[in-house]
């Protein structure tokens, strides 16, 4: 069902059996992150929504996860997810980034203050140059999914340490 709007995914279940695209999963699955925060983030910024804030928080991550074997990963995660909330969330103000450290397990969400749409699953063929997003956080995280609440939307991933 690509295109799809779904609500909480773990990689294998956005896969499905034969990679056919997102299997939705309920809002209160485990390790859905909530858009105010069950636990205390070690680290959050926000940014406004603009093109030009993309470095800014990509930056943000790597300060905040220098020293992490997941760090380049998180970037890159982060960064996907962030320019999404620019392009498509066109009606928020902002993008907030938090990062939770856990013991070898990053957690990041990337929350913006929008009403309206969801994130969805696209298919990118051949030479596209959108969606890509998603199916990079598929394939890189552990864990991910997002959560839509009236204050806006989280999507947020879990990286665990490569050792």
């Amino acid at each position: 069902m690509p295109g799809a709007p779904f609500t909480v995914a773990d990689p294998q279940g956005l896969r499905g059996a034969a990679g056919a695209g997102p299997v939705a999963r309920p809002a209160s699955a485990a390790g859905a992150a909530s858009i105010v925060g069950t636990a205390p983030a070690s680290a959050t910024r926000r940014f406004a929504r603009r093109a030009e804030e993309v470095p800014m928080a990509r930056r943000f991550i790597r300060d905040e996860l220098a020293d992490h074997p997941s760090s380049l990963d998180a970037e890159l995660l982060a960064c996907e997810l962030v320019t999404n909330a620019v392009q498509h969330a066109t009606d928020a103000a902002g993008v907030t980034v938090a990062v939770t450290r856990r013991g070898a397990v990053v957690h990041v969400d990337v929350i913006d203050d929008g009403q309206i749409g969801l994130p969805y699953w696209r298919d990118a063929d051949g030479h596209d140059e959108n969606g890509r997003g998603f199916h990079l956080v598929n394939e890189i995280a552990q864990r991910w999914g997002f959560l839509r609440e009236q204050a806006g939307t989280c999507v947020w991933f879990e990286l665990d340490d490569p050792q």
